[in-house]
């Protein structure tokens, strides 16, 4: 290359990245000035006493496009893991977009910054599952990236359904007094997941339990439910034809173990887009409040903006307060969905 072609091309270069840094400046301060009126409202502080739940939502994006928003989410919550006490991190599926090696080697780097210092617990989405991530079957390379050797050595995991795989597991531990109970199940859940699952939550009837699935509760802050809304709530794992023959929705898991167990206080899920909040407190049959939660930002500019949803369960043991954070903006979100106080007593 000539030395005027060499210099006007470094400089194309040089302007092209700059650019690109406007460009990522100016969505980041465009969000900041739509949400300043809703940021001007009362944030909750966090009450000293208090341990807290990081729940990281539909990564996919980051996997495939914005690693960096991944590593920024991770290397946040080492950052404030003694300041909050953050004591388990809830990854809720479509981990990638593709289930492409690329995408899985780049989750693996992100959650890399919490391997011995905060434990998590993981399910695969449809994006996780079949070739190219199109829910075309059940293979997944998550086992490639995350094995359950992987978790073994904490003291924190209970352990997997299917030996040597990690798509329905459970974790373990204690806080502010009491024993806790993680249960992550695959997308759209088969029957026998079903049946492991009612195995676990006998076995540790004394545990709080949590399970985070991929797809459960919808944006209309009603459960997935094929056999009566069928394609009016798009997106149900019925609908996803490689996976469809053995598939549990919402309705389904609520009926077949979630109002079963008294001991159970929160279901999770991510999956749906649009506005990706909802919220719904059902009584089980032992007369248990049972709190569903869908947090999914993915649509949001640059793949999610690295927003994270809190879980911080206030020293009182009563209740808990329900918050939305950007590491990316430094700013919280506190409208009605994005912010607000649910009770922790069973």
């Amino acid at each position: 290359m000539k030395t005027n072609n060499r210099r006007r091309f470094v400089a194309a270069m040089a302007v092209l990245a700059l650019t690109m840094t406007v460009q990522i400046v100016e969505v980041a301060q465009a969000v900041q000035s739509e949400q300043a009126a809703e940021v001007k409202k009362a944030v909750l502080p966090f009450v000293p006493g208090s341990w807290t739940l990081v729940v990281l939502p539909d990564t996919q994006n980051y996997s495939s496009h914005y690693p960096g928003m991944f590593n920024l989410q991770t290397q946040w919550i080492v950052d404030n893991k003694d300041s909050r006490n953050i004591v388990y991190v809830l990854q809720l599926g479509d981990i990638t977009n593709y289930n492409s090696a690329r995408e899985w080697e780049r989750a693996s780097r992100a959650m890399d910054r919490l391997d011995g210092v905060v434990p998590y617990a993981l399910v695969p989405g449809n994006h996780d599952c079949g070739p190219g991530g199109a829910t075309g079957n059940r293979t997944t390379l998550i086992n490639n990236y995350f094995p359950p050797k992987r978790f073994e050595k904490w003291s924190t995991f209970g352990g997997t359904m299917e030996k040597d795989r990690i798509e329905n597991n459970y974790h373990l531990f204690k806080a502010s007094g009491s024993d806790w109970l993680i249960l992550g199940l695959e997308w759209g859940p088969r029957d026998q997941t079903l049946q492991w699952a009612n195995q676990i939550l006998t076995k540790y009837h004394n545990h709080k339990a949590i399970i985070i699935t991929h797809a459960y509760l919808y944006d209309d802050s009603t459960r997935y439910d094929w056999a009566t809304k069928g394609n009016s709530q798009i997106w149900n794992p019925h609908s996803y034809g490689g996976t469809a023959a053995d598939t549990n929705d919402g309705e389904q898991m609520w009926n077949k173990i979630v109002k079963k167990h008294r001991n159970i206080f929160m279901v999770v899920n991510g999956h749906v887009l649009h506005d990706g909040l909802g919220f719904l407190t059902s009584k089980g049959d032992a007369g248990n409040p049972v709190h569903q939660m869908l947090v999914n930002f993915q649509t949001r500019e640059i793949g999610g903006q690295s927003w994270l949803r809190l879980i911080e369960f206030l020293p009182n043991g009563k209740a808990a307060q329900i918050k939305t954070y950007c590491p990316l903006l430094e700013t919280y979100e506190t409208g009605p969905e994005s912010q607000f106080v649910i009770q922790t007593q069973l």
